[in-house]
């Protein structure tokens, strides 16, 4: 039978990135055949299900509150298949913990072939910037320069970069001896994250690879300082001979670099009339938000027209770009102190059970679903198809080593 087939497990999760890149429908399909599978497996108690009971718990009881707000959701047709969507999850995620914890060999080829495909990206990337387009013919539709690679119209590349980085860094630590050449390659990272020209992301980034440096290369910190030197002085480099980058990561921000820098450029772009409109959302909705995927409604209702904002006729949007804003607009009080609750138990449950795992996935995974949590920083819609699923993939490997004891990164 083809659901007993190890190969289809390692298939399945091996060509997930590239599921990420053929879009929300294929990469949905990815996520519900491997939770089919985890099923089959529980029933046929392949995969012990009590052994995952703190992960389980906290994932139900974000679950649960979900379920809550779809109650009071004002368009339920929007919300409820994110729930029930994220119901499957559950059982991908359980699914990936056990294969990291149990099934180490697996799990071992699996991050391979991530890697490798994170390699065939880098080279495509550096393709696009040198030819104007990737190798199958994408590029940027917009004016201003970004790199897409495999992403084409989702312009989401550098979300993705920023996911598998760690991953990646950690495949080539284990086929790369020498330190300083680890090092060389994680400021090349950041450099190729820069290039991209996805501002957050490229922070992301920058903060996730910067601190992976610090506690796991064994190196001098005085050649760490050099190193990101030299990679200041590469990135004015290029800014100065790349006028298109300047616009992007300056003149488009120049309100940040001012007095009162923040609260400026939220009065003055369209990201803050996006969480402007959020609060005046969440105002109205105050303890169960408007409802789950509601905010692209919500953000066009005429009762908002006054919205006391220069970008106001701007303020539409499928989210709020931002997560806590999102959280409060959507499921207002109770979902965001659930959120809260969900995460930071978890991230907690983490950081106490790595002290005694020493293991770099467990840490690599810390970091970004830490940095995903992130006031401030623009992201996307945190139960959207694209942006949760890198994050589910590194709560997955951060929730592996709970049970696990002896797993060598």
């Amino acid at each position: 039978m083809i659901i007993n087939n190890n190969y289809l497990t390692i298939v399945l999760f091996s060509f997930l990135p590239i599921s990420i890149f053929l879009g929300n429908f294929i990469l949905n399909s990815f996520i519900f055949i491997i939770s089919l599978i985890c099923l089959y497996k529980i029933f046929t108690k392949k995969i012990i299900i009590e052994k995952y009971n703190i992960t389980l718990s906290l994932l139900i009881f974000f679950l649960f509150s979900l379920l809550v707000n779809l109650i009071y959701s004002n368009n339920f047709d929007l919300s409820y298949l994110r729930v029930v969507k994220f119901f499957f999850v559950i059982f991908f995620i359980i699914f990936l913990i056990d294969l990291v914890s149990n099934e180490k060999k697996k799990f071992h080829t699996i991050s391979n072939f991530w890697s490798l495909i994170f390699i065939i990206v880098i080279f495509d990337l550096i393709f696009e910037y040198i030819f104007g387009h990737n190798i199958l013919g994408f590029k940027y539709p917009g004016g201003t320069k970004r790199l897409v690679s495999f992403s084409g119209e989702e312009s989401n590349i550098g979300y993705y970069f920023f996911g598998f980085s760690l991953i990646f860094l950690l495949f080539v630590k284990h086929k790369v001896k020498s330190e300083n050449l680890n090092l060389l390659i994680a400021i090349f990272l950041i450099f190729v994250s820069f290039v991209i020209g996805e501002r957050a992301n490229f922070i992301r980034t920058f903060l996730a690879i910067s601190l992976f440096i610090f506690f796991v290369y064994e190196i001098k910190n005085s050649q760490k300082i050099i190193a990101f030197f030299i990679l200041m002085i590469s990135i004015f480099t290029f800014l100065y001979f790349n006028p298109n980058y300047k616009i992007r990561y300056y003149k488009q921000i120049s309100l940040l670099f001012t007095k009162n820098g923040v609260s400026s450029y939220l009065d003055n772009t369209n990201y803050g009339a996006h969480r402007k409109v959020a609060i005046e959302i969440f105002k109205d909705n105050m303890i169960f938000g408007a409802g789950i995927k509601n905010f692209r409604i919500e953000s066009a209702s005429a009762r908002y027209d006054d919205l006391n904002h220069k970008k106001n006729f701007e303020r539409f949007s499928t989210h709020p770009h931002e997560l806590y804003h999102e959280f409060l607009s959507e499921t207002g009080i109770f979902g965001l102190v659930s959120f809260l609750i969900f995460i930071f138990s978890s991230i907690f449950v983490a950081f106490k059970n790595y002290f005694k795992s020493k293991n770099f996935y467990h840490l690599s995974s810390i970091i970004i679903i830490c940095i995903l949590i992130l006031p401030v920083i623009p992201t996307g819609s945190f139960l959207s198809t694209n942006f949760s699923s890198i994050f589910w993939i590194n709560y997955a490997i951060m929730m592996s080593f709970i049970t696990q004891k002896n797993f060598k990164s």
